[in-house]
């Protein structure tokens, strides 16, 4: 087939009870132009060959079996071999509404923008309801200071990679890709945004964000509470590399007291499920000065992903009683 308009990459884990959803909701796409790059990431169960079954009846759908190296790698290999001029990811757990891509396409096209973005459902697979997500945005357009704005306080905008349809060439020209780390979308949705010259919004929804059990927010551990705060520390490096982070200072500020609210959230449940609350109110305490070293006026930026300067203890496993 001649070079497609739009890329989806869809990375392939052990989902093999919502995967067949996902790619029959992408098939169906009334934007014809694509071509669907699944890379099976070293799933487990029949995810990967349900994935390799469904490409092979179909032309427009690519199959790439790697070894399991993270979700970054796999959205990395897909941005490798993408030929399209416009890229979506979608998870291999969700699903979209058929005119996805075309309302997105036409939204970036229509306002020339370099980034369209898209409301979403929070699906429950079990009951099969839906929800609208609080604060969702309303049709807008806007330049890529305003919109990293509301993107980096995550009030109205949110930093993940799936409801959005981008060009291409916001990661070519600017040698971007998605670090190794947990809430990698944090660290790299912001940059796309600050180099983008317009992100045209539309408040349709239309992506089904699927709330599983198995998800990287269910399954919180330290090491991903790390990252957590990690994803923060990255987005200020950044700012600061570009000496724009008076810019955003108080976009950081507004969100850092959400990166505190939830990571005590995370950490709080982390010693619930080893039934030991010893060390708990240290891990608190930990956290919270990880975070406030990023907030700090004569914080130095590093290379890459910063590291986290007081990181959680994983609390010991108890069996028979809390242990305070």
């Amino acid at each position: 087939m001649k070079n497609p308009i739009i890329s989806v990459i869809v990375p392939i884990y052990n989902v093999e009870k919502f995967l067949l959803k996902c790619l029959k909701s992408i098939d169906k796409q009334t934007f014809k132009e694509k071509e669907v790059i699944l890379i099976n990431d070293g799933s487990e169960d029949s995810s990967g060959r349900i994935a390799k079954e469904f490409a092979l009846r179909r032309n427009n759908f690519f199959f790439i079996d790697k070894k399991n190296e993270g979700l970054s790698a796999a959205r990395n290999t897909g941005l490798e071999v993408a030929r399209g001029e416009y890229i979506s990811f979608i998870d291999s757990d969700d699903f979209v509404h058929p005119k996805f891509l075309e309302r997105l396409y036409e939204l970036l096209k229509r306002h020339k923008s370099d980034i369209s973005y898209c409301n979403y459902f929070l699906y429950f697979p079990e009951s099969k309801l839906k929800f609208s997500y609080p604060f969702s945005p309303i049709k807008s357009v806007y330049s890529a200071e305003k919109a990293l704005k509301k993107l980096i306080s995550a009030n109205t905008l949110h930093s993940f990679a799936w409801n959005k349809l981008y060009k291409k060439s916001l990661f070519v020209d600017n040698s971007i890709k998605f670090e190794h780390l947990y809430f990698e979308d944090i660290v790299t949705i912001p940059r796309l945004f600050y180099f983008a010259d317009k992100i045209a919004i539309t408040s349709k929804h239309l992506y089904y964000y699927t709330q599983r059990k198995g998800s990287i927010v269910r399954t919180m551990d330290a090491n991903k509470i790390d990252d957590f705060v990690r994803s923060y520390g990255s987005i200020r490096n950044f700012l600061q590399q570009q000496e724009e982070y008076e810019v955003y200072e108080k976009s950081m500020g507004s969100y850092a007291k959400k990166v505190k609210l939830l990571k005590n959230i995370y950490i709080f449940n982390l010693h619930l499920k080893a039934l030991n609350f010893r060390g708990i109110a240290k891990n608190f305490r930990n956290s919270s000065k990880s975070v406030k070293f990023f907030l700090e006026d004569d914080y130095e930026t590093t290379e890459g992903v910063p590291d986290v300067p007081f990181p959680v203890k994983t609390p010991n496993k108890k069996n028979k009683k809390l242990n305070f």
